[in-house]
């Protein structure tokens, strides 16, 4: 009778474990399986999403790259509009490649009928050489009255298209001519007269070695590489050099074989952004695609796909084990359950019947009994001591919600007043801009207008509309170098600059740009001779911006630019007599797009920029709150690197 009980129990047993078993291991697979798929879906998409950001910076690059050289073709223009001289044009296109090292050349080509004492046409033309010669300009500048530029590409498409245009990259080299050997690709604009009739293309070019090396920097992938496409499909920049501007995207490609190299093809020449699963040469590829902004190519990035994925791949090698190890422990579990809950459970109500009538804080005594219903007993004590531990788990983990969300709100209280320093910024150069611009408009109208005016009205008008128009360039080029600098990490400090001739230029600088009734004075406690060694463009900027600012907070009385040395360091010292800077805002107004009076004129850049630049020079920019009788900002740099 004993023994037939026994094998009941153990028969029972056995059909409820197999039948619990059933249940939860088809949930846990179903589970395991949903999980798996999920988790490849986002280990594929982070993966790609990777690569997406080392797409889009790569872009940008180029873009920075792209606009600079867009930036200073336009701003070149409204000087080849006052002054169209011959003369005039060799010295713009020489400016622009000096001044921007991202440029590989400059032409300002005109109408043959433009100049008519020019049989051919006349075309500045500037470049930058490979080999200059030592203490020889690193850039020449050629007039080619003689050459046939009208059939050039550069020339036909802004002529025809009536707009600013980038042409794609062209072999452009004539032997024996001052011509660049390398490839280039040119930004275009076409020049107009005040009655809207073109006379000729200003053209900037852009180096294909310099693009090629820019967007070839970054090597994510061990065998990944980028590619850049023109409209038409053809590679601009590609690792196999025999195809530049040779072959398409679609050059021996089959239709009916290579489908998805086609639909890239498509995609890419079409301006789309996106990712594509493309077979080249038999090996399978992930290629990541987007437009440059303002062109028609389009840039990819292409990754094998088992090196993109490679985290995609290794989840393969995962699931096999975790499921083994996690059937068993699910077979291992059941039979444990099933073995605890088939005894009789009847003896353990009473113990646990003070619990049932609310008294959830109650805690059971730890059984002294060795059969199942003492095991159970002690079981469920470990449980409720358990869920007392984690209960007070989660109201630890509920505090630090707290915390968190307060972190949040400071979060969220710092980015709203971020935009709305943003939008102040937005507000103020729309305005500094627009100020400008409608003096010059106007000043222009009359002119246009009046037949009337006296010389030295006329004069007068021009040069307050120079002094505008400068102020207006300066404003930009703030903003550009603000926005380059903010990204480096040094500059380069190999020009020898004279201290008191770098003075006398930062003053007269100023001078020109504001006009001003204060007097403003160099007070130099040096020798002329004496020299150090720095970047002196960018010095200059600093001190005539820390002038330009001393001018428009000084109504009256002086303004002095100070030089002296001590020990190893030079100290260039601004001093005014305005209104001054309180001691406690001296860090504040360093910050960007900051002003301490938001009602005065100014982007907010200034200081930060200086103090930028300064520091990048291994130098220091400080405010003296000492000084009551205005401001005063100290700037040392060493005397010797």
């Amino acid at each position: 009778m004993i023994e037939m009980r026994k094998n009941i129990r153990q028969s029972l047993s056995t059909r409820l474990c197999l039948d619990i078993l059933f249940i939860v291991v088809l949930v846990f697979s179903l589970s395991l399986g949903f999980l798996y798929w999920q988790s490849r879906n986002i280990i594929r998409e982070e993966s790609i999403n990777e690569a997406s950001h080392v797409l889009d910076n790569t872009a940008l690059r180029v873009k920075g790259y792209m606009v600079e050289v867009e930036t200073a073709t336009r701003n070149i223009i409204w000087l080849v509009n006052l002054h169209n001289e011959k003369d005039s044009l060799l010295k713009y296109t020489h400016r622009i490649v000096v001044n921007h090292p991202n440029t590989n050349g400059c032409s300002i080509t005109m109408e043959p009928d433009f100049y008519p004492d020019e049989e051919y046409g006349f075309s500045a033309y500037s470049v930058r050489l490979e080999n200059p010669k030592p203490g020889k300009d690193s850039v020449a500048t050629v007039r080619e009255a003689d050459y046939n530029y009208y059939d050039k590409v550069w020339y036909k498409m802004p002529r025809q298209k009536k707009t600013a245009c980038w042409v794609d990259p062209f072999d452009d080299y004539n032997a024996g001519t001052l011509s660049s050997p390398e490839m280039i690709a040119s930004y275009c604009i076409p020049l107009n007269d005040r009655q809207g009739k073109f006379v000729g293309v200003i053209s900037t070019d852009l180096s294909l070695k310099r693009l090629t090396e820019t967007i070839t920097a970054e090597h994510p992938y061990q065998n990944s590489y980028f590619m850049l496409l023109g409209a038409d499909g053809h590679y601009f920049v590609h690792p196999d050099t025999t195809k530049l501007l040779k072959q398409t995207i679609f050059t021996g490609v089959d239709p009916r074989d290579h489908t998805d190299i086609v639909a890239l093809g498509y995609e890419m020449t079409n301006g789309r952004t996106g990712h594509m699963d493309v077979n080249i040469n038999g090996t399978s590829h992930i290629v990541l695609y987007r437009p440059l902004e303002g062109t028609q190519w389009s840039i990819a990035l292409v990754c094998p796909s088992n090196e993109l994925l490679r985290g995609y791949n290794r989840l393969n090698y995962i699931l096999l084990p975790l499921l083994i190890i996690g059937l068993f422990l699910l077979a291992m579990g059941c039979h444990r359950i099933v073995k605890h809950f088939t005894q009789p459970l009847g003896l353990l109500a009473a113990e646990l019947r003070q619990i049932g009538h609310g008294d959830y804080e109650k805690i059971l005594p730890h059984s002294q009994r060795t059969d199942l219903i003492g095991q159970l007993q002690n079981s469920f004590c470990q449980m409720r001591q358990s869920i007392s531990q984690h209960i007070h788990e989660a109201e630890k983990t509920k505090l630090e919600a707290e915390q968190r969300t307060k972190e949040l709100e400071q979060a969220t209280l710092l980015a709203r007043q971020a935009s709305e320093q943003k939008t102040q910024f937005m507000q103020d150069i729309t305005h500094q801009i627009h100020t400008p611009l409608n003096i010059v408009h106007g000043f222009s109208q009359i002119l246009c207008e009046s037949d009337t005016m006296s010389d030295d009205e006329k004069k007068e008008m021009a040069e307050t509309m120079y002094v505008q128009t400068n102020a207006l360039d300066y404003m930009v080029n703030k903003l550009l170098t603000a926005s380059l600098v903010e990204s480096r990490q040094t500059i380069i400090t190999d020009d020898t600059v004279g201290c008191n001739m770098l003075a006398h230029e930062a003053v007269e600088t100023a001078s020109s740009l504001i006009p001003h009734t204060v007097e403003m004075h160099l007070d130099s406690h040096v020798d002329d001779e004496l020299a150090i060694q720095t970047n002196r463009h960018h010095l200059l900027i600093v001190l005539t911006e820390l002038l330009v600012n001393a001018l428009h907070f000084t109504s009256e009385g002086s303004i002095t630019l100070r030089i002296e040395t001590t020990d190893d360091v030079v100290n260039f010292t601004v001093e005014d007599t305005g209104s001054g800077i309180p001691s406690e805002k001296a860090d504040f107004i360093f910050e960007k797009f900051t002003k301490v009076d938001m009602f005065t004129e100014g982007l907010g850049l200034g200081l930060f920029l200086c103090r930028r630049v300064v520091m990048l020079m291994d130098g220091t920019l400080t405010l003296d709150t000492q000084y009551t009788s205005g401001s005063r900002f100290i700037v040392k740099l060493p005397l010797h690197p």
